[in-house]
C-alpha cells in the first residue's frame, strides 16, 4: 500500500458480526460491545461495502448496528480490485455462480485485507473442502482470526 498507512488493524467479515450479536449480545456482554464499537469508531477495525450489504439483508438491531458504524464499510480502492480478480480465480466456476445474483462479501474483504496487510476477524469454520474465507486467505497470505482470537490479540479480559 502506497501512501500513509490508515489506522486499520483488523478487517471485519460478517461471519464474525453474526456470531458476536449472537454469541456476546450486548444485553449480556456490553463490555466487549463498547470495546468493539471504539475500535469501529476509532477505525482499527473496519470492512468492505459488500459486507454491509449482507448485513442490510437482515432486519433487526445487527443493521442499526451497521447503519451507526456506516463509515467502517469501505469502497474498494483501485489496488484492492487488482487483488480480488487474482483471488477469484482460486473459486471454481460453480462457487461464482452460486454467488453472482446475491450479496457475496469472501473476495473483497480477502482482497482489503491483503491490500492493508491485516488480519481477517471471521468466524467461519475451516473446512478444506469448502470455499469459505479461511483456506482462501491463507492461499494468499492473510491471517484469519476468530472471535475469541481477536479478543485474545487485543489483551481484551473481564
Amino acid at each position: 500500500m502506497a501512501g500513509l498507512k490508515p489506522p486499520y488493524q483488523y478487517v471485519l467479515d460478517s461471519s464474525a458480526l453474526f456470531d458476536l450479536k449472537r454469541i456476546y449480545p450486548n444485553s449480556i456482554f456490553p463490555g466487549v460491545w463498547e470495546r468493539f464499537n471504539e475500535m469501529c469508531r476509532q477505525k482499527q477495525i473496519v470492512s468492505t461495502r459488500e459486507v454491509l450489504r449482507e448485513i442490510k439483508k437482515g432486519n433487526d438491531e445487527l443493521l442499526d448496528w451497521a447503519e451507526e458504524y456506516e463509515d467502517i464499510f469501505l469502497e474498494p480502492c483501485e489496488g484492492e480490485m487488482g487483488i480480488t480478480a487474482g483471488i477469484l480465480q482460486l473459486y471454481p466456476p460453480p462457487i461464482l455462480i452460486k454467488y453472482s445474483t446475491r450479496p457475496w462479501a469472501d473476495p473483497l474483504v480477502i482482497s482489503c485485507a491483503k491490500y492493508y496487510e491485516l488480519p481477517i476477524i471471521q468466524h467461519e469454520v475451516v473446512d478444506a473442502n469448502q470455499y469459505k474465507i479461511p483456506p482462501i486467505a491463507k492461499k494468499v497470505g492473510v491471517k484469519c482470526l476468530r472471535l475469541i482470537e481477536f479478543f485474545d490479540d487485543e489483551g481484551w479480559q473481564f
